[in-house]
C-alpha cells in the first residue's frame, strides 16, 4: 500500500488496484453481484466474440424500447454512460454548460474536452444539498447557456430533485433553447423508481436527454453498458454519428438483454438495499457522524478528516467526498453493502473512534 502522503485524491471510486482492499465501499454498485442469468449471458457473449458485435445493438435496443415504451430508433447504446456523456458533448459542442453539483466529474470534463466552458452551480450544505429555486434563477441569469447537466438522484449526495422543480427546469430550458441532460443512472435504485423519471416530459420538452446505465443495479461495471433516451430520431442519430463502430461488445449486449428480464429480482434487491441504507445511516449517526438523508443506495456523511486512512489500514475503502467540487475535506461517501460488510465498516469506525481523536 502506498504511503498516505503519496496517495492522490481519486477521481472516481473503485480504484482498488494499487491498494490492499478487503471491502470496497467507494462504489455504488449492488453488493449482491450479477444474477446467474446475467453472468451466463456475458459468458455466451465472450464465446460469440470471435465475430464482431452487432454495431446497431438491434436486439438490445428493441428490448430497451419495449422496457421504456418508446421507439428503438430514439435509443443510443454506449460503452457505459461515461462514453455517452462525451458523445453528447462531441455531437452538440456546447460553448457553455451549467453543471449542477456537487456531482459526477465527467460532465465538466466532457464539456471542457470539446472546447466548452463549464459553469458550476453548487447546492448548499445549509439546504441539505437539495436543488432549489436558486437553480432556476441561475439558469435564467447565465447568458449563452447551451446545456445543463443534472444528476437525479444526484451522486454523491443521493438526493432526488423535487418533481415540480424538475418540471420547471425542463420548461425553462425549452424556452431558452438549452439541452437538459438528466443522468438517471441511479433512478432504479430509489423508492419511486421510474415514477421519478423525467421521461414523460420529453414529449413537451424534446431537449431533454436521459442517461441510464446497467452498471449499478445489475452489478456489471466492468462490462460497460449504458444508453441514452432521446425525444427524436434526429437527436439520437446525431449522437450515434460521433460514436465509433462496434462500441458495445457482445458480452455487454448479451448481459444487458438478460438483465432486462430480471425485473422481479432487481426490485427485491432495491428494497433490501434501501432498508439497509436506513439502518446503516442510523448506525453511523449513532457513532457521532453527521449523515445526510439519501433517496438511493449510498450515503454521504461527515466525520474525521483522516477517516479514509483509518479505514484503509483495515482494508476498507471509502470515497473521499472532497474529490467532488463543492464538498469539503472530512466528507465521505459509501455505497451500501450487505449487512456483514456494513458491520465490518461500523466496527472499523468505532475502533478508530476509541483509539484516536476525531480530527475535525
Amino acid at each position: 500500500m502506498r504511503d498516505k502522503k503519496e496517495r492522490r485524491m481519486e477521481r472516481h471510486g473503485g480504484n482498488i488496484y494499487d491498494k490492499d482492499i478487503r471491502i470496497d465501499f467507494s462504489v455504488n454498485v449492488s453488493p449482491f453481484g450479477m444474477t446467474e442469468s446475467v453472468r451466463q449471458a456475458a459468458i455466451l457473449g465472450v464465446e460469440e466474440s470471435v465475430r464482431y458485435p452487432d454495431p446497431a445493438q438491434g436486439r438490445l435496443r428493441a428490448a430497451l424500447a419495449a422496457h421504456h415504451g418508446m421507439p428503438a430508433e430514439r435509443i443510443v447504446a454506449g460503452n457505459g454512460a461515461a462514453e455517452l456523456i462525451y458523445a453528447v458533448c462531441a455531437a452538440f459542442r456546447p460553448g457553455k454548460a451549467l453543471v449542477c453539483g456537487p456531482t459526477f466529474g465527467e460532465y465538466e470534463a466532457a464539456v471542457c474536452a470539446f472546447g466548452g466552458q463549464a459553469v458550476r452551480f453548487t447546492a448548499c450544505r445549509e439546504e441539505g444539498y437539495r436543488m432549489t429555486e436558486r437553480l432556476l434563477a441561475e439558469v435564467e441569469r447565465q447568458e449563452g447557456l447551451d446545456m445543463v447537466f443534472l444528476c437525479n438522484p444526484n451522486n454523491p449526495t443521493g438526493r432526488l430533485a423535487d418533481p415540480a422543480l424538475l418540471r420547471d427546469l425542463a420548461y425553462l430550458c425549452r424556452g431558452r433553447g438549452i439541452l437538459l441532460i438528466v443522468d438517471e443512472c441511479f433512478l432504479e435504485m430509489t423508492e419511486p423508481g421510474e415514477g421519478a423519471s423525467c421521461l414523460d416530459l420529453q414529449a413537451q420538452c424534446p431537449g431533454i436527454l436521459i442517461l441510464r446505465a446497467f452498471t449499478k443495479l445489475y452489478a456489471m461495471p466492468g462490462l460497460r453498458l449504458g444508453y441514452l433516451l432521446t425525444a427524436d430520431v434526429q437527436t439520437a442519430d446525431r449522437v450515434r454519428g460521433v460514436l465509433p463502430p462496434w462500441n458495445v461488445s457482445w458480452p455487454a449486449q448479451r448481459a444487458g438483454l438478460a438483465a432486462l428480464g430480471e425485473q422481479e429480482k432487481t426490485r427485491r434487491t432495491v428494497e433490501a438495499l434501501l432498508a439497509e441504507r436506513k439502518w446503516l445511516g442510523e448506525e453511523l449517526a449513532g457513532l457521532g457522524l453527521s449523515v445526510w438523508p439519501s433517496d438511493t443506495t449510498f450515503l454521504l456523511f461527515e466525520g474525521p478528516k483522516d477517516l479514509q486512512e483509518r479505514c484503509l489500514a483495515d482494508g476498507i475503502y471509502i470515497r473521499d467526498g472532497a474529490s467532488f467540487p463543492g464538498l469539503s475535506a472530512g466528507t465521505w461517501r459509501i455505497g451500501v453493502r450487505r449487512r456483514e460488510e456494513n458491520l465490518e465498516l461500523l466496527r472499523t469506525i468505532e475502533t478508530a473512534k476509541e483509539r484516536h481523536r476525531w480530527q475535525k
